[in-house]
């Protein structure tokens, strides 16, 4: 047997196969479902409510996933695995990389929250008389109603439309890797291309994630949501910053595919039309091809004087030329072995 300590890092629990999506618990979901029933961290005091606080939780946020997996499929991507975690689930959605596929992958999981909020709603107006326009609006339609008889549904509908309400507006937030930053990404996408939209997005969600943690340590002492809360933030906050790293140490010419169209074809399926390059393509591997080609004519005339009279007589600007010169073959040399 392993480690008890690395299964709880790194293992997971089978939970059941549906549509051809296998889901999984984290080992560390386990272990907060027990400490959530036995020490009443959740919502409730009895052992029911809190059984029922967590169920509805899971299972909103399960069908969350399945958006996301449902909506790479009908854009030509796969979805194959679930995993859920104490910070959400994580969808395996590889959906194809071009703006509309991303966008319509991860809009997918917002959208199954609307429904079930509408679903609810609709429920709610059907036994209270009250169209919820927020889980705020409930007050006095619930002190009212409590001798009516569809009343016992009512705290279950309303649970799932609170619940469900609250994880859309947070899941919104523009803040990366939540579905709000990852929208902000895929919207900018196509008028900034792929390395600026996703920058921007990254720099704006780490403002946005600092600021989440200042609202979780406000909120820290009066209830287990501040603990949670900060353990998002930080999750935000680190993976923004990786992600900052990496496109400012790769540059702009590394997730230059990321524009091109023949990337999507790594997920597509094997039976797919070789499509024609399109005019505004072509003029633009005209460009870059030009754009080598006077580059490389400026490096031998600097070569070519550094043989004849040796480093120290290239001007700055020149010295310039050629550092920018190596960085560019260097970003090429790592594309291709890509």
């Amino acid at each position: 047997m392993g480690n008890p300590l690395m299964w709880l890092w790194n293992g997971s629990v089978p939970l059941f196969t549906a549509f051809g999506i296998h889901v999984r618990a984290h080992a560390s979901l386990v272990l907060l479902i027990v400490l959530v029933l036995l020490f009443g961290l959740g919502e409730g005091t009895t052992v029911e409510a809190r059984v029922q606080s967590m169920a509805i939780l899971f299972v909103i946020i399960l069908l969350h996933e399945y958006g996301h997996c449902f909506g790479a499929r009908a854009t030509g991507g796969s979805a194959e695995n679930i995993m859920m975690t104490p910070l959400g689930g994580l969808a395996m959605a590889m959906a194809r990389r071009t703006p509309w596929s991303q966008f319509v992958t991860i809009a997918a999981g917002p959208a199954v929250n609307v429904l079930i909020c509408l679903i609810c709603g609709f429920g709610l107006f059907m036994t209270i008389g009250v169209w919820p326009l927020g889980p705020f609006s409930f007050g006095h339609a619930f002190a009212n109603a409590t001798h009516a008889g569809w009343f016992q549904l009512s705290p279950y509908l309303f649970w799932f439309y609170s619940v469900s309400y609250f994880l859309l507006l947070f899941n919104i937030l523009p803040v990366f890797p939540l579905d709000g930053g990852q929208l902000l990404q895929a919207i900018l996408w196509k008028p900034m291309g792929y390395y600026k939209s996703m920058l921007l997005t990254v720099r704006i969600g780490l403002v946005g994630s600092v600021l989440m943690g200042m609202v979780a340590l406000a909120t820290f002492g009066t209830m287990m949501g501040g603990i949670l809360l900060l353990c998002i933030a930080v999750m935000c906050f680190v993976n923004c910053m990786n992600m900052r790293r990496i496109l400012l140490t790769e540059g702009p010419w590394a997730f230059s595919d990321e524009d091109e169209s023949i990337y999507a074809a790594a997920y597509q399926p094997v039976q797919t039309k070789v499509k024609k390059p399109s005019k505004w393509a072509m003029r633009r591997a005209a460009k870059a091809v030009e754009a080598e080609r006077v580059e490389q004519q400026k490096i031998d005339a600097i070569l070519a004087k550094v043989s004849a009279h040796g480093m120290n007589s290239l001007s700055w600007l020149e010295k310039r030329t050629l550092r920018q010169a190596t960085e560019h073959q260097r970003a090429r040399d790592a594309s291709h072995r890509r």
